[in-house]
């Protein structure tokens, strides 16, 4: 990030307009910009062993048609994918072409699916076609690139999450501290992207999608600070990072939007060449947290605690509620995503340290990377 005086002259050069412009009107801007964005998708899920499945183009639009190439990576060969999504006189359907010869193929009734089957069974076993996932994506922000150093992302602070504005001061606190590359994730509705009518966008038709309002009580904010929209936490990231990246988070919920986050950084993570040491920060001062979590992951906190104070640091201090929500987030990270990527990495070691639990665990792996990652709530 620029440093405030920077920042101060750079507010000074730029028009009147510009830099009048509130928080919330850049919001704004910041969703009708994201609400015309578009793209194919592909990665592999559950591999067991090294796939890596790399855009190598940009989603392009034709009059009937969107398509996209890809480079399927295996520890010995490449070879190019192609998806095309395309309008027939009855339906939308899609065709995936591997290595210019094995054909899948099928109607699109859902925007995100496991590709069909393909008939050439000796290929589709050594490049685990039936593991590949393909996503249709309308109104999604693109892949935001984290390098190397020192990140905080804050999932937007608004009101129906910090009623109390209790995160206001702490999160403009680190959005005008210049040791941080500071990220605002704007909440907006899952799915909204189903919304979208495929017919009308291959018209051509300007299409308009319901206004996103939250109200938020943040308003300091710089304006080289990058707002993405994000669908419940669930934006992705390119990992660009080398060495270390450490990303301290703020806002809310911790068990929901901040957990999708922290995810998504890791899913970035096993589907990178780059193997960087990970480091997430949760300052339990300035982070929220919602009565209930992901379902089936115990991710929950009672009721008339929530109502008390919401703040993660005032939930957590129920020891009764402590050692469950901590066991069943690590639980996450350590079993469903090791199973997800087991064929992306040789080693995976966790590190959680929390007040009152604490451990540390090294899951093996088939592929090639030994990746480390921390956990620490301070």
């Amino acid at each position: 990030m620029k440093s405030l005086s920077i920042l101060l002259s750079s507010a000074l050069l730029m028009p009147a307009a510009v830099s009048a412009q509130t928080f919330y009107e850049r919001s704004q801007k910041a969703y009708k910009e994201t609400d015309k964005t578009f793209d194919i998708d592909c990665n592999y899920s559950y591999n067991k062993t090294f796939k890596l499945i790399t855009p190598i183009s940009e989603t392009e639009k034709g009059p009937n048609s969107i398509s996209r190439d890809f480079i399927i990576e295996t520890e010995t060969k490449k070879i190019p994918m192609r998806f095309v999504l395309e309008r027939t006189a009855k339906s939308i359907e899609y065709v995936v072409t591997l290595n210019n010869a094995h054909t899948s193929r099928g109607k699109v009734q859902k925007r995100e699916f496991y590709i069909a089957p393909v008939s050439d069974r000796s290929f589709s076993q050594e490049f685990e076609a039936n593991q590949i996932y393909c996503e249709v994506n309308f109104a999604y922000a693109a892949p935001y690139s984290l390098q190397d150093g020192d990140y905080h992302l804050s999932v937007h602070p608004h009101k129906i999450y910090d009623w109390q504005s209790k995160l206001k001061k702490p999160i403009e606190s680190y959005l005008n501290d210049p040791s941080y590359k500071s990220v605002i994730l704007l909440e907006t509705g899952n799915y909204r992207g189903n919304l979208v009518n495929i017919h009308n966008f291959l018209d051509g038709v300007d299409y308009k999608l319901p206004e996103t309002k939250y109200e938020s009580s943040i308003e300091d904010v710089p304006l080289d600070t990058p707002l993405i929209v994000s669908p419940a936490g669930n934006n992705r990231f390119i990992i660009e990072a080398k060495k270390e990246l450490n990303i301290t988070f703020t806002g809310g919920n911790h068990n929901y939007c901040i957990w999708n986050g922290a995810r998504h950084v890791l899913q970035g993570l096993f589907r990178s060449h780059n193997n960087p040491k990970v480091n997430f920060i949760y300052d339990m001062n300035a982070i929220v947290a919602q009565t209930k979590g992901i379902e089936g992951l115990r991710l929950n906190f009672p009721r008339s605690d929530v109502n008390k104070s919401n703040l993660i640091i005032d939930l957590l201090d129920n020891s009764k509620t402590q050692n469950n929500y901590h066991f069943a987030y690590l639980g996450y990270f350590k079993n469903y995503m090791a199973r997800q990527f087991s064929g992306m990495y040789r080693t995976y070691k966790i590190k959680y340290e929390a007040p009152g639990f604490s451990t540390e665990e090294t899951i093996q792996g088939n592929g090639l990377k030994d990746i480390e990652v921390t956990f620490t709530y301070r």
